[in-house]
Order: C-alpha cells, then structure tokens, then sequence
C-alpha cells in the first residue's frame, strides 16, 4: 500500500463545542418558548398547574425540532463530543420528549384529578376525541410509534433501510402536527413573539432535513471513491481496502469513522458506520476491517474490484489521546479497526509514550491483523497481550474470555494518573473492561469507548453516562417549574 508523509496529509483537530458548552446551548435553545413567554408574553398565567402542563408541551415542541439536529452528523457543531454519544444522547432524549407529551395534557386536569376523578377522565376523553386537538394526538401517536419502533429497530426481523426510511419520515409527520397544534391550539402560540420562534425552529428542521437527504447524499459521491480488494482476515471478517482520488478533500485522525454506501445502493438509506482501520499517511487508500454481520456485510466477499463507493466523514472523537501518558488499548474482535488506525498514527509521529494493547477474540483466527501489529512493535513502545479463549501448548496467548484480571495485568507499571483507556468492542466486552478500569482506580473521565448500539449497556460507565445526558433534561424541569410560579 503506497504510504506519504506525514507532513503532506495534515492531521485536522477534532471540530464543535465542547461537552459542557454544547449541552448549556442545548438547554438554552429547548427552553427558548418558555423564556420568550415570561419575557414578552402578555398573557396573565393560570394555575401554576396548568402553566406546567403548558412548559411541558411547549419544551416538548422545542425538543422534538431540536433531534433533527442532534441526529445530524453535524461535526462542526459536536464533533468533540463524538457521534455515538451524540445519537446515544439523541435516543434518550426522544423518550424524555415523548414522557413531556404524555404529562402535557395530563396536568391540565390535575387540579380536577385531587377533587373528581370521574370527572377529570370526562375531561381527558373530551380532549381526545376533540376535532380541535386532532393534529395534537395524532402527533402523540406518532411519536409513539417512533420511540418504539427505535427501541426495538435491532430485532433481526427489521432491515436497518426499512427502519431508517420509516423513521425519518414519520419523524417529519409529527413534526409538522405538533407545529400545526402548537399554532392553532397554544394560547401563547397564538402571540407574535413565540409563532416567530416556532417558525424558525420548523426552518432549521427543515435546513438539517435538507442537508440530510440531499446535500450529504450529494457530497458523499463527489470524490471518486473505488474498492481496491477484498480480503479475508478471519473467519466471517474482511479487509476492505479502498482507493480515492490523488488530492483527496478526507482528511482525519486515526481512530475516527466513516460512513459507507457500495453501489449500486444509495445514501442515505443505506449508509453504515465502519472505523477506518489506516491511518492518513496511506491515503489515497482507505482500509477497513469488518466483520460479516447482518445484510449489509455478508456480502463483502463478493463485491467486485472497482466498486464505486460513497463516504460521508471523517466522524468520532475516538482518537489517539494529546500529551505523553501512557495509554492502553483494549479491543475485542473487530474493534481492533480503530486502533490500527491510531497505532498507524503514532508510528508516523514517532511517538514514544508506552502503550499497551489487550486483544481478545474467541480464537487465534479471530486475531485480524495481528502481523501488522507486530510489525508495528519494532516502531513503538507497544506491549500486545492476546487473549483467546481456547489453551493451546506452547503458546504466548493468555486464556480467555477476557476478565477483570487480563485488564489489570496490562496496567502493571503504568501510572494510573496520567493513564488513558481506550476500549472498543461488543457490548458485553467493552462493560467488563470499563467496570475493570474503573475498579482500577481510573477516572470515567480518563476512560474513552466506542459504541454504535447508542445508549446502550450495563456498566458502571454506561450508567455515567446516562447520568450526564439526563442531567439537563433536569435543569429544564426546574425551569419549567420556575415558569409555571411564576
């Protein structure tokens, strides 16, 4: 594979906000109704139940429009925060939303609901079968049926295309109903200042929707991007290794992600998310390792040289940490494509910082790319402990599955202070390695993962972050209460 400088492909910093100022805008934009009311508002407020049950719907309208840009690989806007999280964010506030449109309604007969029951019931039905408030529930069944079609879009009987299709476009229909019953329902909807925030908030829907499905298709087949050759690594697992045009536009770093359509299939329905497995001094190829799985993979084997292909990226902030601590890699099966990348990276830069990598798989076959690796040792300060789960005589592997003990055997001599973690495989893997690290003494700061199933997982470090993303959810409602006392 042709190599270039280093100095030739210039290594970009990572775009955006950071964490802490993306999430103060976010929570500034979501309350952006309930502060134009309480600011210019002329209307005299009711009881402070009923005004809460209003903040809801009205924070609820501002957070619908708001996922159309949290779901938009949008890099200058979170790029440091990393796409995974940003979507992984972005599933957890679609079901705080859907909660805000349930509670909406509901607290408007709350002060009926403590004296008569019966008749807070007469109240809700009236409200469900009212001609006025018709686009109102049938947004409301909307986006029901998007939150659950989301949680359960993994279900092998579901094709991703199918799912992606549908979702997008019920999406764009509850999104025009709740603009619909917000301008011709909502009492403080029907003043100048707040219809002139909900119009702009339904022009960014429409922008980001625009850029979405037309302009990034469009882009993403700009540059004459080619399959070079398919080759096996492994059982069920591939290197896909692609050719693009001398002066390139892609620039990245080692460790992030693109997007990828093969023809004749199109974006934007049919994009998936691979790691690049290179690092920048082997453009204009592109290598990726990927592991059959699902409709989109299972034909790698066979897709032909020359294959044109589309990509959208570079995307992710799973990188090669700044500074000279030491870092460990720990990586199972085919999450050892981003650390290729890195360790590519590092080669070219000449670092000297020790690193250590722990790569596990399920046998010594699923050790994918484990020559160049090695290769690799000769060039950095890299420690390769392997773990497999089966006992071989003579060997140098460790005997998997990995465990809590293979992580902490990696860390010995290294200072856990200047530590960085970076850990990248299936689920359950990535939850004992994180817990490890944790239990080691690391920060959740100090500790970065990837992981496309967003939101998902049972470990420590999953339920921090979790924590963080429902944390402004919180501070909206101690505004929304604030409005409704006002």
């Amino acid at each position: 594979m042709k190599t270039s400088k280093l100095n030739d492909r210039v290594l970009p910093k990572l775009p955006g906000l950071p964490g802490k100022a993306l999430a103060g805008a976010y929570i500034l934009v979501a309350l952006l109704p309930i502060l134009v009311v309480s600011i210019m508002g002329r209307i005299a407020p009711a009881s402070p139940l009923t005004e809460f049950g209003t903040a809801l719907g009205l924070t609820a309208t501002s957070l619908l429009f708001l996922q159309f840009l949290s779901s938009g690989r949008y890099e200058r806007i979170s790029g440091q925060v990393g796409l995974d999280r940003t979507m992984g964010f972005h599933r957890i506030a679609a079901l705080v939303l859907f909660g805000f449109v349930i509670l909406h309604p509901l607290f408007y007969v709350a002060d009926t609901l403590l004296i008569d029951p019966h008749a807070a019931w007469d109240r809700i039905w009236g409200m469900l079968s009212s001609s006025r408030l018709r686009t109102g529930l049938l947004a409301l069944v909307g986006l029901f049926v998007v939150v659950g079609f989301a949680t359960i879009r993994s279900s092998p009987f579901i094709r991703y295309e199918f799912w992606r299709v549908s979702h997008s476009t019920l999406a764009i229909v509850v999104a025009a109903f709740s603009l619909h019953h917000a301008l011709s329902v909502g009492a403080y909807s029907a003043e100048y200042p707040l219809r002139f925030v909900w119009f702009v908030f339904a022009f960014a829907a429409a922008v980001a929707i625009f850029l979405v499905y037309v302009v990034r298709p469009w882009r993403m087949w700009r540059e004459d991007w080619r399959v070079d050759r398919v080759t096996p690594l492994a059982p069920d697992v591939w290197e896909l290794v692609l050719r693009g045009p001398d002066a390139t536009r892609l620039r990245f770093k080692g460790g992030q992600f693109v997007w990828m359509t093969l023809s004749p299939h199109r974006p934007p329905f049919h994009d998936h998310p691979f790691s690049i497995a290179s690092a920048a001094t082997s453009l204009p190829w592109l290598r990726f390792v990927i592991q059959e799985a699902g409709d989109c993979t299972s034909g790698l084997g066979k897709i032909e040289p020359g294959t044109r292909v589309a990509i959208d990226g570079p995307h992710g902030s799973f990188v090669l940490p700044a500074g000279e601590g030491p870092v460990v890699m720990i990586a199972g099966g085919v999450g050892i494509a981003p650390f290729l990348g890195m360790l590519e990276e590092a080669a070219a830069l000449e670092e000297r910082r020790p690193i250590r990598l722990v790569y596990a798989a399920h046998n010594t076959k699923g050790l994918a790319s484990l020559t160049r690796l090695r290769e690799l040792q000769s060039e950095l300060d890299l420690v390769i402990y392997c773990v497999v789960e089966e006992e071989l005589p003579n060997s140098d592997n460790l005997v998997g599955p990995l465990g809590k003990q293979h992580i902490l055997d990696s860390l010995e001599g290294l200072q856990t202070e200047k530590l960085t973690a970076l850990v990248c495989g299936p689920p359950g893997m990535m939850e004992i390695a994180t817990d490890a690290l944790l239990a080691r003494g690391l920060s959740a700061g100090s500790i970065h993962y990837e992981r496309f199933d967003y939101a998902a997982g049972k470990g420590q470090l999953d339920r921090v972050r979790r924590t963080e993303a429902l944390f402004p959810f919180l501070i909206m409602v101690a505004a929304m209460i604030a409005f409704s006392l006002r």
